[in-house]
């Protein structure tokens, strides 16, 4: 895929699949999950939209995760997610902080570009 230029307010549907190991595309997400980041912590796990953009971080290639706290979710009874706050694109593991170059919300299922 080539690059694309990503701006302010983009949306980007989102896909909902059954396990971490069904991420494989942009923009999908699993969760919410317990017991993969601590005992009781439930996550949710994606893949951002520009995962598999050119020229992109290495780290923005891989799937990632927030997790609930300090995050909030809505389980809609559609099946789709809403994530709050946004969600980042620096890195908080404790490595260099450096922009994976998305950052935004997962609204009702869909990917939203800040």
């Amino acid at each position: 895929m080539g690059a694309r230029l990503v701006t302010a307010g983009d949306l980007t549907p989102g896909r909902r699949v059954n396990t971490i190991h069904d991420v494989e595309q942009p923009g999908d997400y699993t969760g919410p999950i317990t017991g993969y980041t601590g005992p009781g912590m439930f996550s949710c796990f994606f893949l951002k939209p520009n995962a598999r953009d050119k020229d992109v971080p290495a780290r923005a290639r891989s799937v990632q995760h927030v997790n609930f706290p300090p995050h909030s979710y809505t389980l809609h009874q559609d099946g789709k997610i809403t994530i709050s706050p946004s969600i980042g694109d620096q890195t908080r593991d404790g490595g260099p902080e450096s922009s994976d170059g998305w950052h935004g919300f997962l609204e009702h299922g869909v990917w939203r570009q800040v």
